[in-house]
């Protein structure tokens, strides 16, 4: 096999990995929005809103990624990068939250390797 077939395909297994990553990442987000939590007692804060909106819009970045990669891994990187500075605002503290950065940026990330090496598309 010569270098150019080989590349592709790598790039195609990388692209449905953040693909398949992203629906199971949606379906999540979904439920937890469908489902309503029975333990809640009290209202959601304001500021956890404004903290979870930015996770809505790395939601809404992975699925923009489906059409144009480039595009929607840019714009999670910016919803994560977003709750971070938001979090440290409204808190006063720089908690750095891994496993939200993984699940999110992970893919975010295959989707922005697989625009960079990509052949450019015609339209």
């Amino acid at each position: 096999m010569s270098e150019t077939s080989v590349k592709p395909i790598i790039l195609t297994i990388l692209r449905w990995i953040a693909r398949i990553w992203s629906i199971l990442i949606f379906i999540v987000v979904l439920l937890v929005i469908i489902i309503p939590d029975p333990n809640v007692v009290k209202p959601v804060p304001l500021t956890d809103w404004v903290e979870l909106g930015f996770y809505g819009l790395a939601t809404l970045g992975l699925l923009l990624a489906w059409r144009w990669e480039g595009l929607g891994g840019g714009v999670t990187i910016l919803g994560i990068l977003g709750h971070t500075i938001v979090f440290r605002i409204f808190r006063g503290v720089w908690f750095v939250q891994v496993l939200p950065i993984i699940i999110f940026g992970v893919p975010a990330i295959l989707f922005l390797v697989y625009q960079a090496f990509s052949p450019a598309r015609r339209t």
